[in-house]
């Protein structure tokens, strides 16, 4: 699931982020607000996971996405 999340990053952060990155918004000068929802929508459409509303805030790094996507989205 790393590397799906990494692979999903690299292609809307425009650079290449490597699976074990420690990758988060605060690191990323590109990962703003309207970055981060196409980042929730994109890794939710490639995934078949829906993450509820008040997670979406919560999602703010590559540990965290795969940590909810490994629980199945939830908290």
């Amino acid at each position: 699931m790393r590397e799906k999340v990494a692979e999903i990053l690299s292609t809307l952060l425009g650079r290449e982020i490597a699976p074990g990155e420690d990758c988060s918004m605060q690191s990323e000068k590109n990962w703003d607000s309207m970055k981060h929802i196409e980042i929730i929508l994109t890794v939710e459409e490639e995934t078949g996971v829906s993450f509820e509303p008040e997670e979406i805030p919560k999602l703010t790094s590559m540990a965290r996405i795969v940590a909810r996507l490994e629980d199945g989205g939830r908290e």
